[in-house]
């Protein structure tokens, strides 16, 4: 599952007037939650002219294809333990701080490296950094970082293949991990859905794997994490703070946990 749910007929996914069929309204209600992050069943049912029962048949649906996720009384975009939010409301979040935190990581950044960049949002506005230190060879499984570094002359792009996760836009998988260790980067730069204490967490076991083969093959290793993911956790530990070499957290994080990261020996950068 990506962005939204493929809409029939043309439809305009934000227009609940343009809404006909199944598909239109899956692709409405997807668009809705992931810029709201909370929709209700009644306020769908009356927008849409359906029942509730139709609603949480379409919840049904869009949970099980894991774009959202139902709660009391409607549905949510917002991650929990299990449940990681989709790839366009996690793009809409913690914008100015995962900006921040980008442009303090590119700064380790030195013209001719191999640079690794993980499938997260926060590493995906590492991309715009990029070219101020070409010639570079990125790396990445993320499509979206691949689209963005196509049109970049002094960039020496390398597509990490693997079975598509449509709803992460990313290549996992074991043909991903092999090929992650035929190869040396540099510097790796990763993020990840949750962060307790020194621990890092994500929901995905996929995800999960595909990060432990990108810190194996990184000789210099870049934890970018917002202030949001810190005290959170997921179902998955992925590894410590310690498997990194730098943490990059945003000016909100607070005192406690910078105090653990720096106790740990690696390098913090506040951005």
């Amino acid at each position: 599952m990506s962005d939204s749910v493929a809409v029939d007929g043309g439809a305009d996914a934000r227009d609940p007037n343009t809404v006909t069929n199944k598909a239109a309204r899956l692709a409405y209600v997807t668009n809705l939650v992931n810029q709201e992050g909370f929709v209700g069943v009644d306020a769908l049912a009356d927008e849409l002219g359906v029942s509730r029962m139709t609603i949480h048949r379409d919840l049904d649906e869009l949970q099980r294809l894991r774009v959202l996720r139902k709660v009391r009384g409607g549905a949510s975009a917002h991650r929990s333990t299990q449940f990681e939010s989709d790839l366009l409301f996690r793009a809409r979040s913690s914008v100015h701080e995962k900006r921040q935190i980008a442009a303090a990581a590119a700064e380790l950044i030195s013209e001719g490296d191999v640079i690794l960049l993980d499938d997260s949002t926060t590493t995906l506005e590492v991309v715009p950094f990029l070219e101020n230190y070409a010639p570079l060879t990125v790396i990445t499984n993320f499509l979206q970082a691949m689209q963005k570094l196509t049109s970049a002359p002094e960039i020496n792009l390398i597509a990490l293949g693997g079975e598509y996760e449509s709803r992460y836009q990313a290549f996992l998988g074991m043909i991903c991990e092999r090929t992650l260790a035929d190869l040396h980067a540099d510097i790796l730069f990763a993020s990840s859905s949750a962060l307790r204490g020194t621990d890092v967490y994500h929901q995905d076991q996929s995800v999960v794997t595909a990060k432990h083969a990108m810190i194996r093959a990184a000789e210099k290793r870049v934890l970018l994490i917002d202030s949001s993911k810190i005290g959170q956790s997921a179902l998955h530990r992925v590894c410590s703070v310690t498997d990194f070499t730098h943490v990059v957290l945003d000016d909100q994080a607070d005192e406690g946990t910078r105090r653990l990261i720096e106790e740990t020996g690696v390098q913090l950068i506040i951005a």
